[in-house]
């Protein structure tokens, strides 16, 4: 996965194997046009910013902080997905 270790990428396919609703719920944002436009959005700004010398971290606490109001639309559906990330 990009810009994951090998170790945490283990953990996450680990976690999904273990839990397949997990991956059915991962695999419904897919399908959902506003939450993928959400993403490419965040994983392109997140793009320019590193570029730019910024540290990814606070790149992307910037970038969640700016797509706030959108996250919280769609905490339902990406409530299995911060779970995930969290572990």
């Amino acid at each position: 996965m990009k810009g994951m270790s090998k170790e945490q990428a283990e953990k996450i396919a680990q976690e999904m194997s273990d839990n397949p609703e997990i991956a059915e719920s991962l695999k419904a944002l897919d399908g959902n046009k506003e939450v993928k436009a959400l993403f490419e959005k965040v994983q392109k700004e997140l793009e320019e910013k590193k570029k730019a010398g910024m540290d990814e971290q606070l790149a992307m606490v910037l970038i969640m902080g700016k797509y706030k109001s959108e996250i919280t639309k769609h905490r339902h559906e990406l409530e299995p997905l911060m779970r995930l990330m969290q572990r």
